[in-house]
């Protein structure tokens, strides 16, 4: 029984070893959060309607953006998966909801009384660098159409991580007059 332990842990590592590559150095490090159930499901729009649900429970403004970044994460994974599915309509759908997300976070920001800490600014600015660096390797698995797509979520993204760092500049004391 300890031998047959042994050999499993042994085959295990072997299959879960990965020698680091010059590309994996380069990556943001930033985990996205996993989807789950994938746009397409037939229990899909059960789940948006549990998210609608829960984003309307959420009273304050830093767990709404919380909430909203781990949206978009799951939206940017989603993504993903679908390209590399060939589901290339509902992947060019799904991103560009899934960065609507971000754009939500910015309201929620701008409505804030309090500057946020700059912990906030620094997960979100990372989230969005993850975003963009992923959303530009799901354009390998689109056709031309839908890479167009993802350009343009692409320059969303952009946006929304310039207003962020406009947000993060604004010294507490200015908070409310400069936004």
């Amino acid at each position: 029984m300890l031998r047959r332990m042994i050999i499993l842990l042994l085959f295990t590592l072997l299959l879960s070893y990965s020698p680091i590559n010059a590309q994996e150095i380069d990556e943001i490090e930033y985990q996205l959060a996993y989807p789950g159930m994938l746009p397409g499901h037939p229990l899909y729009k059960l789940k948006v309607l549990r998210d609608k649900i829960q984003i309307f429970l959420i009273s304050t403004p830093g767990n709404k953006i919380n909430f909203y970044l781990k949206q978009a994460d799951k939206g940017i994974f989603a993504t993903l998966l679908l390209a590399e599915n060939g589901n290339d309509d509902l992947a060019a759908q799904t991103a560009l909801k899934a960065e609507h997300n971000v754009t939500l976070i910015n309201s929620q920001i701008n409505g804030m009384s309090e500057k946020p800490d700059l912990e906030l600014f620094d997960k979100l600015k990372t989230a969005s660098l993850k975003h963009q660096e992923t959303l530009a390797s799901t354009k390998t698995h689109l056709d031309e159409e839908h890479q167009k797509t993802i350009d343009t979520v692409i320059e969303f993204s952009q946006r929304n991580l310039n207003e962020i760092n406009r947000y993060e500049s604004i010294t507490p004391d200015r908070w409310s007059t400069d936004k």
